[in-house]
C-alpha cells in the first residue's frame, strides 16, 4: 500500500527525489512498489565508505598473517642459531679433548721415562750406599790408634754418597 503524502503527513521513512532516466522508469517504479508491499527489504547501501571497511579489515587480517609468519620466523631463527652455537661448542670440544688427550699421553710419557730415570739412579745409589756401608761397618772393627785409617774411611765413604 502506497502511503499518501502531503502537507502535515509524512512518511515513516526518508524520501528522496531523484530524476531516473525513461528507459528505467517502469523498473524503477516497479522495486518501489514491491518496498511498498515489503517484498523488498531494505538493505544497506553499499558505499565507499563501506567497501574502504571491509578493504581494511582485508589488510588488518594480512597483516596478522604476516605477524604471525615474522614471528615463526624469528623462533626458527633462534633454533638455528642455537643449533650452530651448540655445534661450535662441540667442535671446540673435540678439539680440546684431543688436545687433553695428547697432554695426557705426554705426561704420562714424561712420567715414565722420569720414573725409569730415578728407578736407575737409585739403583746406582743402592750400589754406592752398599759400598759406603761396607767401608763404615770395616772403619768401625779398626782398632781405636788406627785414627788415619779411620778418617780414610769415612772420606771413601763421602766420596761415594756425593
Amino acid at each position: 500500500m502506497k502511503p499518501k503524502g502531503g502537507r502535515g503527513k509524512r512518511a515513516g521513512y526518508a524520501t528522496v527525489q531523484v530524476r531516473c532516466p525513461e528507459p528505467i522508469k517502469s523498473a524503477v517504479v516497479n522495486l518501489i512498489n514491491q518496498w511498498h508491499l515489503g517484498e523488498v527489504q531494505q538493505s544497506e547501501p553499499v558505499t565507499e565508505l563501506t567497501e574502504l571497511q571491509t578493504e581494511i579489515e582485508t589488510l588488518k587480517q594480512l597483516n596478522q598473517n604476516l605477524n604471525t609468519t615474522i614471528e615463526e620466523l624469528r623462533k626458527r631463527n633462534q633454533e638455528l642459531e642455537s643449533k650452530l652455537t651448540v655445534n661450535v661448542l662441540n667442535t671446540g670440544f673435540n678439539q680440546d679433548e684431543q688436545n687433553l688427550n695428547t697432554s695426557i699421553e705426554t705426561t704420562e710419557q714424561t712420567n715414565l721415562n722420569t720414573s725409569m730415570e730415578t728407578t736407575e739412579q737409585t739403583n746406582l745409589n743402592t750400589g754406592i750406599s752398599q759400598e759406603a756401608l761396607d767401608i763404615l761397618e770395616q772403619s768401625l772393627s779398626l782398632k781405636s790408634n788406627a785414627g788415619g785409617k779411620i778418617k780414610d774411611a769415612i772420606r771413601q765413604a763421602l766420596t761415594l754418597l756425593k
